[in-house]
């Protein structure tokens, strides 16, 4: 006996699944099987930062999207040098990259880097103009 849920296999005589609290099945569909095939992982978001990619790597794992994140070789080195490193990217298996989508979007809409809440690739210029005035 299989429990539909958990895939969890029982002795005979077991007929609810103790964790799951549902109906155990004498065998489990193919539909029901996990997804064994190899993935072909493609680009979702690039992130300024490791720790975004990680977060957001993090959220759709645990919504059951298989993903990874590719970043830059500095980032192994030092933390200190992640940060002016070249960030890193969200891969998705292409199986579920629509559904990253909606659930990227869904948690942070068009915000590029949802930790610091701002576009990675805008110069601040103000920066520059602060610098001026006090010269």
């Amino acid at each position: 006996m299989f429990c539909p849920v958990c895939e969890s296999e029982y002795e005979a005589g077991v007929t609810r699944c103790p964790e799951d609290e549902v109906a155990l099945v004498d065998h489990l569909s193919p539909e029901s099987l996990p997804d064994e095939s190899e993935a072909k992982f493609v680009h979702l978001h690039h992130f300024g930062a490791p720790a975004e990619a990680e977060m957001v790597n993090d959220i759709l794992r645990q919504n059951g999207i298989r993903s990874a994140v590719q970043s830059g070789s500095l980032d192994a080195l030092s933390p200190l040098l992640s940060s002016v490193g070249p960030g890193a990217a969200v891969l998705v298996d292409q199986r579920d990259f629509d559904r990253a989508s909606e659930l990227y979007t869904a948690f942070f809409g068009d915000d590029a880097t949802p930790l610091t809440g701002g576009d990675p690739d805008d110069e601040d210029d103000g920066d520059e103009a602060e610098d001026d005035e006090a010269e």
